[in-house]
């Protein structure tokens, strides 16, 4: 497996991941891209970290700031995303662990995250990788006609 930063080449199978994991019980919007053009404008190339394997992008990796002020500089909002082909084989852990370098490497804190309550599966990854619920908002949702909440969880660094 290679960790990288994601370049131009990457987006039709960055694309891939993302259709394929992002769905009503992943997340509360839709989300698809029409065209590489249209996904690399969203996802310019090393603004994302991509875990290959054999050639194919298994998962991807997203943080940014959640709050572009100077007082919340110490925080990433993380999103992840592996290939359903890829987990379960340490996919994600490896590309949890190259975020936590790359974190203390730029002195960060803090990383958050959302994920729906109906995402036991997420939310257990996440614990396993230090994560705490920091919040809980009921009803936040409404995803094929039932209310879904939405769960804050952080890590300190």
């Amino acid at each position: 497996m290679l960790i990288r930063k994601s370049t131009k080449n990457d987006a039709a199978g960055m694309i891939e991941v993302e259709h394929l994991v992002w769905t009503p019980g992943t997340t509360p919007g839709d989300t698809h891209y029409a065209t590489e053009s249209e996904y690399l404008l969203r996802n310019p190339p090393e603004s994302k970290v991509v875990a290959e394997i054999d050639g194919k992008i298994a998962g991807i990796l997203g943080f940014h700031s959640p709050i572009p002020l100077k007082s919340n500089e110490h925080v990433w909002m993380l999103d992840i995303a592996v290939h359903p082909d890829f987990q379960r084989h340490g996919v994600g852990s490896a590309l949890m662990q190259e975020l936590y370098r790359i974190a203390k490497a730029e002195n960060k804190k803090k990383i958050s995250l959302r994920v729906l309550s109906t995402n036991e599966k997420a939310i257990q990854f996440y614990k396993k990788h230090g994560f705490e619920k920091e919040g809980h908002l009921r009803n936040e949702f409404i995803i094929d006609g039932n209310y879904v909440d939405d769960i804050f969880m952080a890590v300190f660094l």
